[in-house]
């Protein structure tokens, strides 16, 4: 089915898009320039549609539901890049300035898209173009200028720099801690969910097994494709997700997600900035990905006095033979 049938009409998106990034829908009339009746008409129009609620109504205001978080970061980073290709088209953007970058969903919607007000402070005349995948990017960077590979990813030629470690984190809400408890030793009624990544490279078992942590066989299990979803599933309090530091590590720092459990595992591997040595502005290139990696050093540093070392486990070897790496 076309994404046209799948929606009562374009604009609609439109007023979702804005309703959502303004959580008002007078102030997202006024940025498409029509009445705040107009917009509630045109949501009411979509969640119809859909099936589904994609706002709460309340008296502190507006909020996003589940449904409407996914569909929102959709929507933004598809208009954004959509707003990039004008750019480009109408060349009012020069080429020189714009890069294309290889990344996650996960590490844009959640890393790099909530600091871009810093990126841009330090390249206010940089246009980022996006090329997302659900998990993790693989092969060579081809068409893209930049992007983040696990270190056994890595395509030949390509310039590869470390970016951050492979360490993982089981990771909550605040909330979802308050009201649950730490992942081994729950609250009394406390009911603990696990996020699962489908096919993950490792596994919520691996990370149990490699950290010596035990859990009820029994607990339910959230099971989803894409690891943007994951951590935003934690994000809004469903469950405790298997958080890698290298795209989970802003969310940490800000106070939106706290480790659940006291025990982290660090593989010896490490994630990397990767550069295409064919790219048309190679400096340009440099000086965004020391920004990137300086940016993810400092917030490491920021976080490092709530990971003890003796709660860190170091491991390189030892998995089971069929880890679903």
């Amino acid at each position: 089915m076309s994404l046209r049938k799948k929606l009562p009409s374009a604009q609609s998106l439109f007023a979702f898009e804005s309703a959502a990034r303004t959580l008002n829908f007078t102030d997202a009339g006024a940025l498409l320039n029509v009445t705040q009746p107009a917009i509630s008409k045109n949501i009411a129009a979509l969640e119809a549609h859909l099936g589904t609620r994609l706002f709460l109504r309340g008296k502190p205001g507006l909020t996003l539901t589940s449904e409407g978080e996914i569909l929102y970061r959709a929507v933004h980073l598809s208009f954004a890049a959509v707003e990039v290709a004008i750019d480009q088209i109408s060349h009012k953007t020069p080429q020189n300035n714009v890069l294309t970058l290889s990344l996650s969903t996960s590490f844009a919607a959640h890393w790099l898209i909530p600091q871009m007000q810093e990126f841009r402070r330090e390249f206010p005349d940089v246009t980022l173009n996006f090329q997302l995948t659900g998990g993790e990017t693989t092969g060579a960077l081809v068409a893209c200028d930049l992007g983040l590979r696990h270190e056994s990813k890595v395509a030949p030629g390509d310039h590869a720099v470390p970016f951050a470690p492979e360490w993982l984190v089981a990771v909550a809400s605040l909330d979802y801690v308050e009201k649950n408890g730490m992942l081994d030793a729950s609250l009394a009624g406390g009911a603990h969910s696990l996020v699962k990544l489908d096919s993950p490279r490792i596994s919520w078992q691996n990370f149990l097994n490699a950290t010596s942590q035990s859990h009820e066989p029994s607990l339910p299990e959230i099971r989803v494709p894409d690891y943007s979803v994951v951590l935003q599933t934690a994000l809004n309090g469903r469950g405790v997700a298997l958080g890698y530091m290298s795209s989970c590590s802003y969310l940490l720092r800000e106070g939106l997600l706290l480790s659940a459990l006291s025990r982290t595992l660090k593989t010896r591997k490490k994630y990397c900035m990767v550069a295409n040595p064919n790219s048309h502005n190679l400096q340009l290139v440099e000086e965004v990905r020391h920004w990137i990696c300086k940016q993810s050093s400092k917030i490491t540093r920021d976080i490092a006095s709530n990971f003890p070392e003796s709660d860190v486990v170091t491991s390189g070897s030892g998995w089971p033979e069929n880890a679903n790496f």
